[in-house]
């Protein structure tokens, strides 16, 4: 009893410093409540609504037990219990070893999600579909699976549905990596008219353009404001997107219809979009390698051309320095107003030996302060490998929690897997007037 005292007494203190605009705290550990710690390398989460209940259910691929998992969110009473969310095999029959990617998508563009896509990049190296075949979404036994376009087989890293060419239901767009002797590229896999997802050889792939080494972020998104989905990508080295050419173009030609390819960052690799304004123009924020000497650069948009940006660096006077000896790399970029002051907060999860969760904070303007404050908000460790996060409301509190996922080290330790972590914010009147 008297360490329980003693923890929430120094809890206390640590969200005091969180809130309290005049202070700053280099570290502030967020409460981690675990979601799903049963299987191996959990790699990563994407979040939907499969069961309309206007939740964030959560998909994770865990790509070293091979294991494709839906999680069925509670409600906010019983996010904290593990026991609580269901957990459920939606692989439906596919052999998901070495899965590195899962997506909720909306095949049929009625505004609701229902089916998940999957990426592989293993041995299989397929892309999978994956819906409800029965009246039990809880029921692993009323889930079906397919392999898409099963002669296409790649490196599968990433998958995203949307419309693509204005006909039918919704495309899929593929980012792929290098593998053996295939180069990494953009494909997009053409929606048959009236199909069901089972009739997979119905499913046409085309290809968009080339990749630097592998596909780490995929986005599909209206760059230059005429009203069709472009395609925006980041390989290892250097982010950018290619130009939806249109409908007319994609019906009439489709295999030779050309993407034009347009770079906006040479350097870096994981990026978010960041609408700090709110008004409706998405800066971009891209993590940049280990030996450039900086976290992140913000990208600034200029025009509505998705041509023109402005570069600004992100530093850390503590991050790079204590990581500088070992390998420390970030795996996942978001943004949003986290604390309680009314600059723009940007979340960063990384891998290796450091803390695998961090926020940055502006310390004056974007444009004027190259220096950010730092913000650890996991412990230090000699190894973790978080992957990409998310940034929503977990707990309904109102402030902005983080969703994401802890590897580990594949076959040498499983990882803590998929889990939250709790912002502070909101604790402190519930602590302060406890009994």
């Amino acid at each position: 009893m008297k360490y329980f005292l003693r923890h929430r007494i120094l809890f206390t203190i640590v969200v005091g410093a969180f809130v309290a605009n005049s202070s700053y705290a280099p570290d502030i550990y967020w409460q981690q409540w675990l979601i799903d710690a049963s299987g191996n390398g959990a790699d990563g989460v994407h979040t939907g609504d499969i069961n309309q209940d206007g939740l964030a259910d959560v998909v994770s691929g865990w790509e070293e037990s091979g294991d494709l998992m839906l999680y069925l969110n509670p409600g906010p009473r019983n996010v904290r219990e593990t026991a609580a969310w269901s957990r459920i095999d939606v692989s439906g029959g596919i052999a998901m070893e070495g899965i590195e990617d899962a997506a909720f998508a909306d095949l049929d563009l009625d505004g609701f999600d229902d089916a998940i896509i999957s990426s592989t990049e293993g041995d299989t190296q397929h892309l999978g579909i994956h819906w409800l075949d029965g009246d039990n979404i809880a029921s692993a036994a009323d889930w079906r699976g397919a392999v898409l376009a099963p002669a296409e087989r790649s490196g599968y890293m990433k998958a995203r549905s949307a419309q693509i060419d204005g006909v039918a239901g919704a495309d899929i767009v593929v980012g792929t990596r290098d593998v053996r002797g295939e180069n990494a590229g953009i494909y997009w896999f053409r929606a048959p008219t009236g199909s069901h997802p089972q009739n997979t050889g119905h499913w046409q792939r085309f290809y968009i353009g080339a990749v630097d080494i592998k596909t780490v972020t995929l986005v599909i998104r209206d760059m230059d404001a005429d009203g069709i989905a472009d395609i925006v990508f980041a390989g290892r080295n250097g982010i950018g997107w290619f130009r939806n050419p249109g409908a007319a173009a994609l019906a009439e030609a489709p295999s030779a219809s050309s993407w034009e390819r347009i770079m906006i960052a040479a350097t870096g690799s994981e990026f978010a979009f960041c609408n700090q304004l709110a008004d409706g123009t998405s800066d971009i924020i891209v993590a940049t390698s280990h030996r450039s000497g900086m976290v992140a650069k913000w990208l600034k948009r200029l025009d509505a051309t998705g041509r023109h940006w402005e570069e600004y660096p992100i530093l850390s006077d503590t991050l790079r320095n204590e990581s500088s000896s070992r390998k420390f790399v970030i795996k996942g970029v978001a943004c949003g107003y986290v604390d309680a002051d009314d600059k723009i907060d940007v979340v960063f999860t990384g891998s290796g030996h450091g803390h695998g969760v961090f926020m940055m904070s502006p310390r004056t303007d974007i444009a004027s302060g190259l220096t950010w404050d730092t913000v650890n908000l996991t412990p230090h460790a000699a190894y973790m490998k978080y992957d990409n996060l998310i940034l929503l409301d977990m707990d309904a509190d109102g402030d902005l929690d983080i969703l994401t996922t802890e590897e580990g080290q594949g076959v040498f330790t499983s990882g803590q897997g998929v889990l939250w972590l709790e912002n502070p914010l909101k604790i402190l009147p519930a602590l302060t007037t406890a009994h």
